[in-house]
Parts: C-alpha cells; structure tokens; sequence
C-alpha cells in the first residue's frame, strides 16, 4: 500500500534509533499534548506519568509492548500504549505513548 511505503519512508530518513530489549529501531518522537495523552490514556494512567510523556511514530512491524523500556537522551521510558494503526485493513503505523 502506497501509505505504508510513505511512513516507511519518513521514519527511515527523519527517525531516530532506539532500543526495545536487544532490538533496534527507527522512530520518530514527539513530545505528548494534553489531547493526546487523553485519547490514549485514563485520567489514573495520566497521573503515574513521571517524566515528560513522548509519543512515539514507527513502523507496525516494530516489536513493542506494554511495559517494555526506552532509552532516550539518558531517561528511561516505561511503555505505557503500544497501538498499531490500519487503513483498509493493512497495519500503517505503530503509535507508543511513553512515560
């Protein structure tokens, strides 16, 4: 799919490496608004975030879980959502909020 191919594409020219377990990937990180942090997050989850909350673009093939740790500019993020985004039924993008 043509979408696919184009978020493929950004991610592997504008992302950055991380580390999932012994894995590495490509994604790009943003830091997390209010509107969001709540489409994604209850009011409970909101209130355990330490750090700054991230949001994380990659690819659905990326192997990330709930709970699982990211390192990024020497803080630790706890994976909090991992969704993967289809259109037509075809996995486009993997959303991960971070906190």
């Amino acid at each position: 799919m043509f979408v696919l191919q184009r978020i493929a594409n950004r991610v592997s020219k504008l992302g950055e490496e991380f580390t999932v377990g012994s894995n590495t990937y490509k994604g790009v990180f943003k830091p997390l608004d209010s509107g969001t942090l709540r489409t994604y997050l209850n009011d409970v989850e909101i209130m355990g975030i330490v750090n700054p909350g991230l949001l994380l673009i990659t690819t659905p093939s990326a192997v990330i879980n709930i709970n699982d740790t990211i390192t990024r500019d020497s803080r630790t993020y706890t994976v909090l959502r991992s969704v993967v985004h289809r259109i037509a039924g075809v996995s486009v993008v993997r959303v991960v909020i971070l906190g």
